[in-house]
């Protein structure tokens, strides 16, 4: 029997954003270098939920559920490439010279996010794919001889419409072996 334990970034790479699924398998994506240790957070923000309660009475009437804030990624960059980077700002860039100019106006990176995670003692491990997350950029850290700028990416997680059934969906996550392959579970 398999176990199913998600855990650990192995890779994260990122690309346009995509509103459907079928726009995925065309992507090319860039791979973020050195992960901030222990950056890479995803929150899934609750539902809220009011109860309906009549005075004479200590027990709900009726419930109204409403879907929370969006859910959110934030991922904590300590190498700052320039394909990267220009995905992530408005800038000019001279390739010749190495030289950024970083815009004033600020933007909010539309992203896709592709995340690897480490593979488990039984050879599994899980491609998580965020195809639609709205990205601003902050840097973390002082320009120190002690401290290493991080360029940290918070995401708004958005959605996008699946390839089958056409509705709303925010991931998807598909279990591949240690090579890559996708992992068959029909079989036994």
């Amino acid at each position: 029997m398999a176990t199913n334990i998600v855990g650990g970034v192995e890779l994260i790479e990122i690309a346009p954003a995509v509103t459907t699924e079928a726009g995925i398998t065309g992507a090319t994506f860039q791979r973020l270098e050195n992960i901030a240790p222990d950056s890479v957070v995803y929150t899934k923000n609750s539902d809220t939920e009011t109860d309906l309660i009549p005075e004479d009475k200590d027990v709900a009437l009726l419930t109204f559920y409403t879907p929370g804030e969006a859910d959110t990624i934030a991922i904590g960059v300590l190498e700052q490439k320039p394909e990267i980077l220009a995905l992530l700002f408005n800038q000019e860039y001279t390739e010749a010279t190495t030289r950024i100019v970083t815009l004033a106006k600020r933007k909010v990176a539309n992203l896709m996010i592709r995340i690897t995670t480490r593979s488990m003692k039984d050879g599994r491990k899980q491609v998580i794919v965020l195809p639609n997350v709205a990205v601003t950029t902050t840097f973390v850290n002082n320009l120190s001889k002690t401290a290493v700028q991080q360029l940290l990416l918070t995401g708004k997680v958005g959605s996008f419409k699946t390839t089958t059934s056409l509705e709303d969906a925010i991931s998807v996550k598909t279990w591949v072996t240690e090579a890559g392959a996708p992992i068959d579970s029909s079989t036994p």
